[in-house]
């Protein structure tokens, strides 16, 4: 979808810049990169493993404009009060002491806030909001994050709708069309995503679980899966009628021997009843083609 947006910039005088794009809806494109503005708040290094899942990394940024326009651009997406920064790629996690983008690409360009960076101990940095500074910060910190595509490989037949996630080793999109964030019992959760051309999610890797945990902060909360069983744990299925080809049981589980539905959270999956009205939605379905 073409969009176009104007941002204006202070340098000595004050030209306007005007970007089109034909990146995602939900992204927008400048420097021939899509940035994705992820409101999931996470740590550091979960930020970066989802920016990978997407074909991507944490965002780098070589210039001014490059800063002004996250700057601009993240107050727009990250709505939070509580919100006041968001992680980029740059990061001394390689080499201590030594800044250098998760990207690789050169680190010719810095807007650090006075004072800053501070001492080796925090070693990630964030943008802040309200005024473009850079500061370092701990990396196990939940923020919010953006990440930063390169057009040419995210091709617009790989494009999800609007609030939908693109995990490029599975050609599928995630997400919930902002039904997900009220809790429902496992049918209605089902039927919300069959209304958006979806299923309950399908786990079919560590990768996938670890993009799906990330993406939707399951650290702490819950979400259905569209793993059940019929027959008191017998046998397994998926909603979407995946193959049954990866199941993350932690030890002890499934440990109810009865018909059950099954949950994610902390990178395993565990058995519960389904009609429990106390779990998130999260959806799955093929990307636009």
């Amino acid at each position: 979808m073409k969009f176009c947006v104007g941002f204006l910039f202070l340098l000595f005088c004050f030209p306007i810049i005007a970007f089109c794009s034909s990146c995602p809806n939900g992204s927008i494109e400048f420097q021939n990169h899509c940035y994705f503005f992820i409101s999931n708040a996470t740590q550091f290094p979960d930020a970066e493993l989802s920016c990978n899942g997407m074909n991507g990394h944490l965002a780098s940024i070589h210039n001014g404009f490059t800063n002004a326009i996250l700057t601009s651009e993240s107050s727009k997406y990250f709505h939070d009060s509580t919100t006041v920064d968001f992680w980029i790629g740059l990061n001394t996690l390689m080499s201590p002491s030594n800044w250098s983008w998760t990207d690789n690409t050169t680190f010719d360009f810095k807007d650090w806030s006075p004072s800053e960076p501070k001492n080796l101990s925090m070693s990630c940095s964030a943008l802040t909001i309200q005024n473009g500074y850079w500061a370092s910060s701990d990396c196990f910190k939940i923020k919010p994050y953006v990440c930063e595509v390169s057009v040419k490989s995210y091709p617009i037949y790989m494009n999800c709708s609007t609030g939908w996630v693109y995990f490029e080793p599975t050609h599928s999109c995630y997400g919930h069309d902002g039904y997900g964030r009220y809790p429902n019992k496992w049918t209605e959760s089902e039927k919300l995503c069959l209304s958006q051309g979806a299923h309950l999610v399908s786990l079919h890797s560590y990768d996938e679980l670890k993009f799906v945990s990330t993406l939707f902060s399951l650290t702490q909360d819950y979400a259905w899966t569209g793993l059940y069983s019929n027959d008191d744990e017998k046998t397994w299925k998926w909603s979407d009628n995946s193959p049954v080809d990866y199941l993350p049981w932690p030890s002890g589980y499934p440990s109810r021997n009865i018909s059950s539905c099954v949950l994610v959270w902390a990178e395993t999956i565990i058995d519960y009843p389904c009609e429990v009205n106390s779990y998130w939605t999260m959806c799955k379905k093929p990307a636009l083609t």
